[in-house]
């Protein structure tokens, strides 16, 4: 149940039903530029919060900066859980990890390996992170009808970017994860713990298995193919809201 308080770190004590998540806070004035009517509504030790309506259908949303890694995140989703968020998608970036995923390729994982530590206070290792059906099947439905391709799959999420074992994702890439982040699998996770609907799509920024890790010398996210991909992540997410309120 909703809390009547202004949340420490967000600094609301309301946000939307509907609320996209995103690492970067400069990914929230992005999203938000899709949106109708929107508006600033917080901004607070790096975290940047707006509400707008959807394009199509005018339905609320909140978009909200979580920060890096799970811990961040896991204090913003509290938070957010506690002033009435019930719908959580991650639009965020990620490293592939199979040959052949390009930068500004869309992943929209159905599961996520738990090789972080901040989930493990909502629920023990065994319990498996995954996204609510209900988003996943809405999210790639969407990608389809806007005729943008996707990867499906697994998601690496871990807590180490700079590993001192730069082969490390090649384990689990030949379990069959296709990509790697930082905040998936806690999403996932809080939002079975919570009974929330939760969901996660990402965009390429590099390819470990091709040797492209993101950097200042690759651009990152200041890609042009990076931002192009970064677009189609946010009408997908759009979109798949639109169709769930049907």
């Amino acid at each position: 149940m909703a809390e009547n308080k202004i949340q420490p770190h967000i600094q609301l004590s309301k946000v939307n039903r509907i609320c996209f998540l995103c690492g970067n806070p400069d990914r929230v004035s992005r999203i938000a530029s899709f949106l109708n009517e929107k508006e600033k509504i917080a901004e607070n030790r790096g975290l940047i919060a707006f509400n707008g309506k959807t394009p199509n259908k005018n339905v609320p949303v909140t978009v909200l900066t979580t920060g890096m890694g799970c811990p961040s995140t896991a204090i913003i989703l509290e938070e957010a859980f506690r002033a009435g968020g019930k719908v959580f998608i991650r639009i965020g970036s990620c490293g592939a990890l199979k040959p052949g995923i390009r930068v500004g390729d869309i992943v929209i994982p159905h599961a996520a390996i738990r090789d972080e530590r901040t989930s493990l206070n909502l629920a023990p290792v065994e319990f498996p992170a995954t996204s609510s059906p209900d988003i996943y099947q809405k999210l790639f439905e969407s990608a389809k009808k806007l005729n943008i391709e996707y990867y499906s799959g697994i998601v690496w999420t871990t807590d180490v970017y700079y590993s001192s074992n730069q082969d490390e994702y090649k384990n689990w890439a030949r379990c069959g994860a296709n990509s790697v982040e930082m905040e998936s699998a806690l999403i996932f996770i809080f939002g079975s713990v919570k009974g929330l609907e939760i969901g996660s799509i990402l965009v390429v920024d590099g390819n470990l298995a091709e040797g492209s890790q993101k950097s200042e010398e690759t651009m990152g996210e200041r890609d042009e193919i990076f931002q192009k991909g970064e677009r189609n992540a946010i009408k997908i997410a759009l979109k798949a809201i639109e169709e769930l309120i049907v």
